[in-house]
């Protein structure tokens, strides 16, 4: 099995080869997971290339190993893989993790999962108070509040 892992501009990227044991996931998931605590990365995609799917991954307890990157609901893990196969164990990893409380999503490609990242309704800041609006007013006329109210003539009996 062959590890590469890369850090990106906001997230950490293992690329996965020729993985063929679960022993094989749970030891490139430990490294993955000391990565990303070195560098602070809280957003990681793991991309399983020509390998076997595991389809037994609650037998072998790969959904725990997600749970050792720490403060598991400040990281985002994307998945992704190179076959139906693979993908189709991904989502059933997917499932058993989220189930644990770990934000861990399946994705067909790498561009799907980078858009999930960018998207800032998932990030942890999102309520975070945003600048004013600096060009001119939106509205045209004055608030209705301001306006005072239309004084009415009685008509002459």
């Amino acid at each position: 099995m062959l590890c590469e892992i890369t850090v990106g501009p906001s997230y950490l990227k293992a690329d996965l080869f020729n993985r063929q044991t679960a022993e094989e996931a749970r030891d490139a998931l430990a490294t993955i997971a000391a990565e990303a605590r070195k560098h602070a990365c809280s957003q990681i995609l793991i991309s399983v290339h020509a390998s076997r799917p595991l389809f037994k991954v609650e037998q072998y307890g790969l959904p725990d190993y997600f749970k050792g990157f720490g403060e598991i609901l400040k990281y985002r893990i994307a998945l992704t893989g190179d076959s139906e196969e693979l993908r189709l164990s991904q989502q059933y990893v997917e499932l058993l993790a989220r189930r644990s409380g770990v934000n861990v999503r399946s994705f067909p490609n790498e561009q799907a999962a980078l858009a999930w990242f960018k998207d800032r309704r998932w990030s942890i800041d999102r309520r975070r108070r945003q600048e004013p609006w600096k060009g001119q007013e939106r509205r045209e006329r004055p608030s209705r509040r301001i306006l005072k109210a239309p004084t009415r003539v009685q008509p002459e009996a």
